[in-house]
């Protein structure tokens, strides 16, 4: 294996600001960005949990893309939810049912052996004992912070400082983390700080490289030596449902082979312009491969 990404899968329907609904479909980033890393060329196993109520046709896309799901575990519930937006452009959730934490022990024994983790919740379903004991086993990972106080989190579930205070208290496990831009406005709800003071932020708490995704605009990536913007690759956005975490998923694959920030970032970019460009949730065919991102880059 060269990844392994935890959290919830979702079964969502979309509502779009047009009045168009759509659903249920696969959600989150575990689905988004294991189905985007398989296609581009890793061997990506999950880490998730389902309820007997998830239907079986939107798992089959696990099976085309090749991820491995040994680590898809059955409990009481499927996380569920309407995922909302808005004619203002910002995007609303609204959660139905949650499926039960996962813990360490739902980890398969054969993953691991693999050095990479990527832990993506939708609400803090990854808890801060499976984090500490994943960096016990000295795992490289990822993060991102959607679900950990961010855009696909309960809003009522902590107070801004309680959100701020959990973060400084995970990011030192993680080499990288990431957030969206709507991420950074739940997490920073009372101060003025802009995308670039909070991505520094991330490296002053612990992180090697900080990434804040910001839509059509690009990127704003931060390592210890400073920051960098990245721009958006120009496509025809039909439905940008997922694009941050297919950006994730793009940087990570590129990261693991080259080890270079900034090509990392140029490829991620790319990969979610392509991604944008269809709509329909997650299915294989959706996601680009590396020679399709490669020639996007190449276009431009």
């Amino acid at each position: 294996m060269d990844l392994i990404i935890l959290g919830h899968l979702v079964k969502e329907k979309i509502i779009f600001s047009d009045g168009r609904e759509m659903g249920p479909v696969l959600g989150s980033p575990v689905a988004y960005g294991s189905v985007a890393a398989a296609k581009l060329g890793l061997k990506v196993g999950i880490v998730t949990k389902i309820g007997k109520d998830m239907p079986e046709v939107l798992l089959k896309v696990f099976k085309e893309a090749g991820v491995d799901t040994e680590g898809l575990r059955i409990g009481d519930n499927t996380s569920t939810n309407f995922l909302i937006y808005e004619k203002s452009g910002k995007k609303r959730l609204e959660f139905l049912k949650k499926a039960n934490d996962i813990t360490f022990k739902d980890i398969p024994e054969k993953y691991l052996n693999c050095p990479v983790f990527l832990i993506c919740p939708v609400d803090y379903e990854v808890p801060f004992e499976l984090l500490q004991k994943l960096s016990f086993l000295k795992k490289e990972m990822a993060v991102d912070l959607g679900g950990y106080g961010g855009a696909s989190s309960r809003a009522d579930r902590f107070a801004e400082k309680e959100k701020l205070s959990y973060l400084k208290k995970i990011i030192p496990f993680f080499k990288m983390v990431k957030a969206g831009r709507e991420d950074c406005q739940c997490l920073f709800e009372q101060d003025s700080i802009n995308e670039k003071e909070i991505v520094t932020k991330f490296i002053e708490w612990g992180a090697e490289i900080g990434i804040i995704t910001l839509g059509n605009q690009g990127a704003i990536v931060a390592i210890k030596r400073g920051s960098f913007q990245v721009p958006a690759f120009q496509s025809e956005a039909i439905d940008c449902t997922g694009a941050g975490d297919v950006w994730h998923a793009g940087f990570l694959v590129e990261y693991l082979r080259s080890k270079d920030v900034e090509k990392s970032a140029l490829f991620a970019s790319a990969t979610a312009s392509l991604v944008i460009e269809k709509t329909g949730g997650v299915f294989a065919s959706r996601m680009p491969t590396a020679e399709q991102v490669h020639e996007r880059q190449r276009q431009f």
